[in-house]
């Protein structure tokens, strides 16, 4: 991550993935999910999630599991299997696309579950952050 000051009020904060960008603004509620005894699952179509964010965010890293360079329709398919299979405190999946079929398949398995699913888009060509 980098920080970038160019006023006193404003500052640009640039995420290398969009992974770290959910472990720094998400953390409070990762790391009470983090307390439960379940894996923390994390999806993406590339590698983009590094041990020592994990780290730096306070987590075990012994239940993060990440799998890496799934396909969209496979990546669909393995979100639904970890809600159904309850054993994941909560999913965060890096997607670009979701079509109504596959926001409704997801939304009943979520409505089944009680895991948490973050959806994150990935815009490979990110712009900064600005916070206030």
């Amino acid at each position: 991550m980098l920080i970038e000051h160019s006023t006193q009020q404003l500052m640009a904060v640039n995420f290398e993935s969009p992974f770290q960008q959910i472990l720094q603004q998400q953390r409070p509620l990762l790391k009470s999910l983090n307390k439960a005894k379940k894996w923390q699952l994390w999806l993406s179509d590339r590698p983009m999630l590094k041990r020592s964010w994990v780290n730096s965010a306070g987590l075990d890293k012994h239940k993060v599991i990440h799998l890496a360079n799934l396909n969209s329709t496979n990546l669909i398919s393995t979100i639904e299997k970890a809600l159904q299979n309850k054993t994941c405190s909560y999913v965060v999946a890096c997607i670009n696309e979701l079509n109504e079929q596959d926001k409704a398949r997801l939304q009943q398995a979520v409505s089944l579950s009680d895991t948490c699913l973050l959806l994150v888009h990935d815009k490979r060509s990110e712009q900064p952050i600005r916070y206030h």
